[in-house]
């Protein structure tokens, strides 16, 4: 699997009211399962008071993060940029190098 940061941001205002009108109640467990698929995940997720906000997601490809999203109804309320990220790296992994030049080239 492929890690991925997604950009979105809400198609409207109303979109986003509605959005977080529809979710009010759905808890970090509901949330994260109700967006999970066969060969996608979403592992992390950022809100702000912006106009963008982010989510962390593994999949085996790009497409599959929008298929997934367009399945579930998500693209009716925000616009999804999804970019691969190369390298992923944590403070809890063991010591390794994180630059490995078959990822960067």
């Amino acid at each position: 699997m492929k890690h991925f940061i997604c950009t979105h941001t809400f198609v409207s205002e109303e979109t986003r009211k509605s959005y977080f009108e529809d979710n009010k109640d759905v808890t970090t467990k509901q949330w994260f399962g109700s967006v999970e698929g066969e060969k996608v995940k979403c592992l992390q997720h950022w809100l702000g008071e912006q106009d963008f906000w982010f989510c962390h997601w593994i999949a085996e490809s790009e497409a599959l993060i929008h298929e997934r999203l367009e399945a579930i109804g998500a693209d009716r309320f925000f616009i999804t940029m999804a970019q691969e990220m190369k390298v992923y790296a944590t403070s809890d992994e063991p010591d390794k190098k994180i630059y490995d030049e078959d990822k960067l080239i």
